[in-house]
């Protein structure tokens, strides 16, 4: 397997392909892990490690500096309730909203920011 982190162009060799070892921070350094596949959550892409961690595109090493992020106003209601819907069943079941590499962690996040950044703008265009 190729990692990702020998090529720090991030032009045409982003994202990288399921199969590469990605390297990303974490609140101990940086980790690894093989990558399973991407998938977009509410505002940007979640990179699927084969052992099921979850990791934010905007913490893996080689990722652009500006990440692509979808506009809050861009998500459905129905979107936003599915998301919601999900966030109840994973914390009814017991997941630990403590594992910042889980499936949980991860869309508590997306969620987190993507409720700030519609308040944020709704409260930046009211007229003084």
């Amino acid at each position: 397997m190729k990692s990702v982190v020998e090529n720090l162009s991030t032009g045409a060799n982003w994202p990288p392909a399921a199969g590469e070892i990605i390297n990303f921070h974490t609140n101990v350094g940086v980790r690894s892990g093989t990558l399973k596949e991407i998938r977009w959550g509410l505002l940007w892409r979640d990179f699927i490690l084969e052992d099921g961690r979850v990791i934010a595109e905007q913490k893996v090493l080689g990722a652009p500096e500006s990440p692509v992020w979808r506009e809050p106003t861009d998500i459905s209601k129905e979107e936003q309730q599915t998301w919601e819907e999900r966030l109840v069943a994973m914390a009814t079941s017991g997941l630990d909203p403590h594992d910042r590499e889980s499936p949980f962690w991860a869309a508590l996040m997306q969620y987190l920011a993507y409720t700030y950044l519609r308040f944020q703008r709704i409260t930046s265009s009211r007229p003084p």
